[in-house]
């Protein structure tokens, strides 16, 4: 048997239905679930392997199956967060009103509402994964920048922009970043407590930047 093979892997036996393959998924989507409670409630510094097990209830074995350390689980949690995120804010892009500012309200509402209605993603989107690895790091702005790169296709398809400059994709990185600003204050309580009002600006930033490149 390798080094933190379990038994079941080695023997590929099928127990209630699934097999070994399943059933490691499910356990990883367990600890996912977990993380998500513990790195988004407690905070990733505080919280350990074992918690995270416990929360799961499974033993650290089949931690290690699916995640090399603490770190990487904080990045499959993290990644699930962004793929939520980004999947719900695409989704009502392609559903968006005629005008920008009918966009701007519906694509932004959903990014709001997604991180607002459950405060667990925005700490874990916004503030757990900041400064804990030059990894994370990496992968942050990567993932800042893609949503860059979804405001510049907005504003390609919805906004009349034709071919978009480099300065409106800066433009548009410069957009993210306010509105993280705006929820990051709002998960530490130091900003305003209505999502409506942190949406309410958001739109007016985005409506006023367009405004500056739409051709006339």
């Amino acid at each position: 048997m390798r080094p933190g093979a379990t038994s079941e892997q080695t023997t590929g036996r099928r127990y209630g239905g699934q097999d070994p393959a399943a059933r490691q998924a499910a356990r990883r989507e367990q600890l996912l679930d977990a993380g998500l409670e513990c790195f988004g409630t407690d905070g990733y510094q505080r919280t350990s392997v074992k918690q995270v097990c416990e929360r799961a209830g499974l033993t650290q074995r089949y931690f290690y199956e699916s995640f090399d350390d603490r770190e990487s689980l904080l990045l499959g949690v993290y990644d699930s967060v962004v793929d939520v995120v980004r999947g719900r804010t695409e989704a009502s892009i392609a559903d968006g009103g005629t005008t920008i500012a009918d966009l701007a309200r519906i694509a932004l509402g959903e990014f709001v509402d997604c991180l607002t209605e459950d405060a667990r993603r925005a700490r874990i989107m916004l503030l757990e994964v900041v400064g804990v690895s030059p990894a994370l790091e990496a992968r942050r702005y990567r993932v800042i920048h893609d949503f860059a790169d979804v405001i510049v296709a907005a504003g390609a398809a919805h906004a009349g922009l034709g071919e978009t400059t480099h300065e409106f994709h800066l433009v548009a990185v410069g957009l993210v970043g306010a509105v993280n600003q705006l929820l990051v204050d709002w998960v530490l309580g130091n900003g305003s407590t209505d999502p409506d009002h942190i949406l309410a600006v958001c739109v007016r930033l985005f409506a006023a930047t367009f405004d500056d490149f739409v051709p006339d």
